[in-house]
């Protein structure tokens, strides 16, 4: 990874500051300075929050907020809109169909269905607030928004700064440009393909009981933590708890290639591996450059050299 500044590192971990999102301004709501952290001190005992994840546990999104029903022993890996998110990037990065055809609903319980034929645990969440079809995840509420924000010309370099960020070694220029051309077909009929998305959860809840959290409050991360260390996860409660309220977003991404070589898992089949991990990538930044104004600093947790 270019220009990051390694702060903080222990003997099998290490935490690298890529510094703000952005200081584009972009035009989400959630703002860092609402809630500002001591970031050398976080960096210093970020490892902390970091606790094994449980294989049966639900699949939790990057949401920070609190979840009144959170066992620290039992987490799952935390991916953006949870396992029905999963199925966007499938649809733009792998996906053969015509992208003229089909709806998220579907693409979502195939996503769902693949989850539970794997032995995975599909999650997802609502907040106290959700109403109608608005069921108060961002990463699925503003999914068209998402694909706008992530096709916008005047954001592309932002997001593929970010995008290249993660990835480092893995990004594929090709493949990066692949899915951003699959965003901009189907971002021509948002509206009909993201149509019935507020059933989603029902549908959710419907094959996996009890695989639907609700999470409660106000977005206040300061932070966004992407995590490459498998098998953990980010204890968001106690996380927010010892810092006065202040939240963080947290991206497994490390999850995101597990769930690539588990629906991909022949040799034969890396090329679809690569697609379905850069759209995720890239979704998830799309996401962040939904929900915030790009004022939040972004930490990677890593294993150590």
């Amino acid at each position: 990874m270019d220009d990051v500044i390694e702060l903080g590192q222990k003997s099998t971990t290490q935490i690298l500051d890529l510094g703000k999102l952005s200081d584009h301004g972009w035009a989400g709501s959630v703002s860092a300075n609402d809630n500002p952290v001591d970031q050398m001190s976080l960096i210093e005992t970020l490892d902390s929050y970091y606790v094994p994840t449980n294989q049966r546990a639900k699949t939790r999104c990057i949401d920070g907020r609190h979840d009144p029903k959170f066992d620290e022993t039992n987490l799952g890996a935390q991916v953006p809109g949870g396992a029905p998110g999963a199925a966007l990037a499938y649809r733009l990065g792998v996906d053969k169909d015509d992208l003229t055809r089909g709806t998220f609903y579907n693409d979502a319980e195939v996503m769902i269905d693949s989850y539970l034929r794997l032995g995975l645990s599909p999650g997802g969440h609502r907040d106290d607030s959700s109403v109608g079809e608005v069921v108060g995840c961002g990463a699925i509420d503003g999914m068209d928004a998402i694909l706008a924000n992530m096709t916008d010309p005047a954001l592309v370099e932002d997001h593929k700064r970010l995008v290249k960020a993660l990835l480092d070694k893995d990004f594929d220029r090709d493949n990066y440009l692949r899915v951003l051309g699959a965003g901009l077909v189907l971002r021509s009929r948002s509206r009909g393909y993201f149509a019935g998305r507020g059933e989603i959860l029902d549908l959710l809840e419907k094959k996996a009981p009890n695989s639907v959290s609700v999470l409660e409050g106000q977005h206040k991360e300061s932070l966004v933590i992407v995590n490459f260390v498998p098998g953990t996860t980010l204890s968001s409660n106690r996380f927010s708890d010892e810092h006065r309220g202040a939240q963080a977003f947290g991206y497994d991404l490390w999850r995101s290639k597990q769930l690539a070589k588990s629906l991909f898992p022949l040799p034969s089949q890396e090329v679809e591996r690569n697609r379905f991990v850069m759209a995720r990538v890239m979704i998830t930044i799309a996401t962040l450059m939904t929900l915030t104004d790009g004022t939040q600093r972004l930490l990677i947790r890593a294993p150590a050299n």
